[in-house]
């Protein structure tokens, strides 16, 4: 049997506030797209290019290295509120996928979706953690859900064990 439960947790709040100015991946993907994309912009997709140049700019040295302390409390204050649990269960995005034309209305639309979609998995990368996602709509149903078990960093034996009885219950619910 599984028991389920829930618990405030503040530092998935401050590790998602970690996101704020593009985080990591902003910073760090205009310093290795940058040569290119001057000489190569064409090659890009658009909304991408666009995207990548927003990090620009946006952190100085400092401000790098401050957010990667804060990231490291995060992850400390998340292996800590996690330890007591197997797994975190959460929805592998907090949508339905969009369609193509959703996405592809704007520039914005493309950004907000994106944004979007990446929030939970990117929320488990920050605490440098580890997941599994499991389809978890019925055969046949038209948009596909997952369900994300996730851990932090270093219970992969763990999550994995836990996804694999999740997956085998769903198997049975499906028979």
């Amino acid at each position: 049997g599984a028991r389920i439960s829930t618990a405030d947790a503040p530092c998935l709040d401050a590790a998602h506030a970690l996101f704020a100015g593009g985080g990591f991946a902003g910073a760090e993907a205009a310093q290795i797209h940058r040569a290119l994309l001057k000489t190569k912009r064409e090659l890009y997709d658009p909304n991408v290019a666009k995207r990548i140049e927003a990090g620009e700019g946006f952190f100085s040295g400092a401000d790098y290295v401050q957010l990667g302390l804060d990231r490291r409390a995060v992850i400390g204050e998340a292996a800590e509120l996690l330890s007591q649990y197997d797994a975190m269960l959460l929805p592998t995005t907090p949508s339905v996928a969009p369609t193509i034309e959703e996405v592809s209305a704007s520039g914005d639309e493309y950004a907000r979706w994106n944004l979007r979609m990446l929030r939970n998995p990117g929320l488990i990368n920050m605490i440098d953690g580890c997941a599994v996602s499991l389809p978890c709509h019925s055969p046949g149903e038209e948009a596909p859900i997952g369900l994300m078990v996730a851990g932090v960093g270093g219970s992969d034996r763990r999550v994995l064990a836990v996804a694999r009885a999740i997956e085998e219950s769903l198997a049975a619910r499906a028979e």
